[in-house]
């Protein structure tokens, strides 16, 4: 299989993403992060960080399952059942155990030692054996790694399909190409799914450490990307059709968000103000205008922009050389171990008062390359990081 190098550029940029979307949490407080800077919003600014945030979580984690499917069947066909289960363990199961049992503690006791992380401990040790025995607090301590744990276990699943059902062929990528019609049933199929979820698991809630909300996105989404592979459809996203989807993702996603907001009633031009608990039912599930129009909406803009940045990259970044190679070498790395990395920096500039908007952009030009940078020249140079890295 000739190597899909816009692929890997396409991962890079979307950690790079989370990244700035992590950071935004942290200085906006909507959301749940390790650390959030308490400080006073003007409603412009929190405009920004809501819309920013609820677009950026509409299709980043959606998009990475959708390159890791269409990397799946590849790698089962070179490898069978046994060695390709046994290398997900490795690459995945591995690194969110190594994140559950060492980095969530770390943080949690040494960078941001809150009531709620410590609850009461007097030592580490006290609190070691505490969270242990809480199961890494009912495993919220996996953090970002929920994505390496879902992923395991979709792989698995996808390996015990294949070990039942024999797979075909990749197909001539001149037989059919991707049409608007076929993203469309996939935004239908995305949003029919989240809609039913959000009736059992409301926006918000968690499981296991998993906001299973947007689970049907990311199992769908998952799904396409094995497909895609086999019908190479992100090869047939023609240029032209990959310029309207990231359009509309962009143009008419952003837009549709602000005016969904506002007819609910969360943002209040009028006022100036932003409701920031709104009641249950308006955006988070259930039988409502709100949610069911938020369920297609946010499924939209993860499939437009899917398919918009999957033919840009194609189009303009299908290449490799030294820097982009590093870069894709540590993203994996980069997306285990920003968190401290972000904290360490946000605790840093605690002391600068800038307004937020601006601390967060000069936050993520500091947060993205170092975090990059540390990863390729620190952390995986380590023994132990390298092998399960």
């Amino acid at each position: 299989m000739k190597r899909a190098y816009y692929i890997d550029n396409l991962r890079t940029t979307v950690i790079a993403l989370v990244i700035m979307l992590h950071l935004a949490v942290t200085y906006s407080s909507l959301g749940r992060w390790y650390y959030n800077e308490q400080i006073s919003h003007g409603f412009w600014g929190l405009m920004f960080f809501a819309t920013f945030q609820m677009f950026t979580q509409a299709f980043s984690m959606g998009l990475m399952f959708l390159l890791a499917g269409y990397f799946t069947p590849a790698s089962y066909d070179r490898k069978g059942f046994g060695r390709f289960v046994t290398d997900r363990f490795k690459r995945l199961g591995l690194p969110s155990l190594f994140y559950l049992f060492v980095i969530t503690p770390f943080v949690c006791w040494v960078m941001v030692p809150a009531p709620e992380f410590i609850r009461g401990a007097a030592t580490f040790g006290e609190f070691y054996r505490n969270y242990i025995i809480s199961g890494g607090y009912k495993f919220l301590g996996v953090g970002p790694m929920w994505f390496a744990v879902a992923l395991l276990a979709f792989s698995v699943f996808y390996a015990l399909v294949r070990a039942v059902l024999p797979a075909t062929g990749k197909s001539n990528p001149g037989d059919k190409r991707t049409t608007y019609a076929i993203l469309a049933g996939l935004v239908v199929t995305v949003a029919a799914g989240a809609f039913l979820l959000r009736l059992v698991f409301p926006i918000g809630s968690i499981f296991s450490g998993m906001q299973l909300c947007y689970f049907s996105q990311y199992v769908i989404l998952f799904a396409a990307g094995i497909f895609a592979y086999r019908g190479n459809y992100i090869e047939r996203i023609t240029p032209a059709m990959g310029r309207a989807c990231l359009a509309a993702g962009l143009i008419a996603g952003t837009a549709g968000l602000i005016a969904l907001k506002t007819a609910a009633g969360i943002y209040d031009f009028s006022a100036l103000r932003i409701i920031l608990n709104p009641p249950r039912g308006s955006f988070t599930g259930g039988a409502t205008w709100p949610a069911i129009s938020f369920a297609v909406l946010e499924s939209f803009i993860a499939v437009a922009m899917s398919a918009g940045l999957s033919a840009l990259f194609r189009e303009k970044f299908n290449f490799s050389n030294t820097l982009t190679k590093r870069l894709s070498d540590s993203s994996f790395a980069v997306y285990m171990f920003h968190p401290p990395i972000i904290i360490g920096i946000t605790l840093a500039m605690h002391a600068i008062t800038f307004v937020p908007v601006a601390k967060w952009a000069i936050a993520s030009i500091i947060a993205v390359p170092a975090c990059f940078f540390l990863a390729n020249r620190v952390l995986l140079k380590v023994p132990v990081l390298n092998r399960i890295l």
